[in-house]
């Protein structure tokens, strides 16, 4: 028979300290931390946290600065103004390096334009010019094409064909005239004739005449017959010779008005290739200010300095330049949360917005398609540049910063829930 071993009991010695835990304790534990959950719901749907979007901004004005860019690379001939000079809308500001004399070339310009009609220019009243540069085959071609008009009006070679023809026809005409009524004679002695001729027949019949009497009588009608033939033949020839005539008058006076129509024509055609060459040759060379406001260099610039193509010399801001407004190109990115009327706080690089405040705007207008990868938005400044702290900052175009546009508010439990539901739809089959 075996021993049987004693048995030995285990205890836990937590139990043994801590006793069994209440049951109305572990209640209201759970009731606890049931009910913080249930706050935190409630308030992380009550509590609501704006969704921006942020992007660089530009702030300018409606009227924004001009900025002048060499089209050329060459050198600069003459500077017209200083900086912080006020100009007008089309004064000269500079003049690139070229080989035309502008001054004879606003001479040229100030002819062309006080042209109405061509066909009443003469070519001896206008100047002679040598030092128009690229301007001067156009200038040469333009004489050229306005001699040959002249000349043409004036010798009018057609012209004197076409007075010969109806110097012709009108002579023509008169002869027809009295053809005419040497016809109606001959046609009233026929009728006398044949009048007569009946007379001497009923003679013969009766026996009065002879044979020979009547013979003499038919040859008498017959010869007024025949001067009358001849009569019309001549009638009828000199109608062809009239038609004939007239045809050629109608086409001397056809060719006459082509000739001129085409001279003419060429004569306009080299006039606006000159205009044109004039006009590019001031885009190339000049810099005209396009409106009225001040003058801003964007470096030094002095006689006889080089600029390269597209090179910024000079700015023109205008004198009234509007209201203030915002420009942002935005990512495509996010881009369809935003709309027109939503605020959008501005924080400008040249005065920090913890010590300045931020600028408010309003969204005015979204690009309809993008340009790129981006978006054109438009934003109104309300209040100008006076910030949310009520200080008004002072104004330089052009100013950088960054643009958040609060597109709306979001419970903060869509914020948590938002990456879960992500993540359900990802993996849905």
């Amino acid at each position: 028979m075996k021993e049987q071993k004693p048995e030995i009991l285990y205890s836990d010695p937590v139990k043994e300290i801590m006793g069994n835990p209440p049951g109305k304790f572990v209640r209201w534990g759970t009731t606890l931390l049931f009910s913080v959950f249930l706050l935190f719901i409630i308030f992380a749907w009550i509590i609501r946290y704006p969704d921006t979007i942020p992007s660089p901004v530009e702030i300018t004005t409606v009227n924004p600065p001009v900025q002048m860019v060499s089209k050329i690379t060459g050198l600069i001939d003459s500077l017209y103004v200083k900086n912080q000079d006020e100009v007008t809308a089309g004064q000269l500001l500079t003049l690139m390096e070229t080989t035309a004399s502008i001054a004879e070339v606003e001479k040229l310009k100030q002819i062309i334009d006080t042209v109405k009609k061509t066909e009443y220019l003469l070519p001896e009243s206008l100047p002679a010019f040598s030092e128009l540069g690229d301007i001067q085959s156009y200038w040469a071609s333009f004489l050229k094409s306005l001699s040959d008009y002249t000349n043409y009006v004036n010798n009018d070679f057609y012209g004197n064909k076409i007075a010969s023809v109806a110097e012709e026809i009108k002579g023509l005409e008169e002869y027809i005239a009295r053809i005419k009524e040497k016809e109606r004679l001959y046609t009233e002695n026929r009728r006398l004739g044949v009048n007569q001729f009946l007379r001497d027949s009923m003679l013969y019949v009766k026996g009065v005449y002879s044979d020979s009497e009547l013979e003499k009588a038919q040859q008498s009608l017959n010869n007024i017959n025949i001067e009358l033939q001849d009569v019309r033949l001549d009638h009828a020839a000199k109608s062809i010779e009239l038609a004939r005539q007239k045809q050629l008058l109608q086409s001397w006076t056809i060719t006459r008005n082509e000739e001129r129509e085409k001279r003419y024509s060429v004569l306009n055609e080299s006039l606006l290739n000159l205009k044109a060459q004039i006009q590019h040759w001031e885009y190339t060379f000049l810099l005209i200010s396009p409106v009225g406001g001040v003058v801003t260099f964007t470096k030094f610039w002095s006689k006889n300095q080089l600029v390269m193509k597209d090179e910024p010399v000079l700015s023109i801001v205008p004198l009234e330049t509007g209201d203030f407004i915002g420009r942002i190109n935005l990512n495509m990115q996010r881009s369809g949360k935003v709309d027109t009327g939503q605020l959008v706080n501005i924080k400008l690089s040249s005065y920090p917005y913890l010590e300045y405040g931020m600028v408010r705007g309003i969204v005015i207008s979204k690009s309809l398609v993008p340009t790129g990868d981006s978006y054109i938005i438009e934003i109104s400044l309300p209040s100008g540049l006076t910030t949310l702290y009520d200080n008004k900052l002072d104004f330089a175009q052009n100013m950088q910063g960054t643009a958040e546009i609060i597109t709306k508010d979001i419970r903060l439990l869509q914020k948590i829930v938002n990456p879960f539901r992500y993540l359900i739809s990802k993996n849905k089959r």
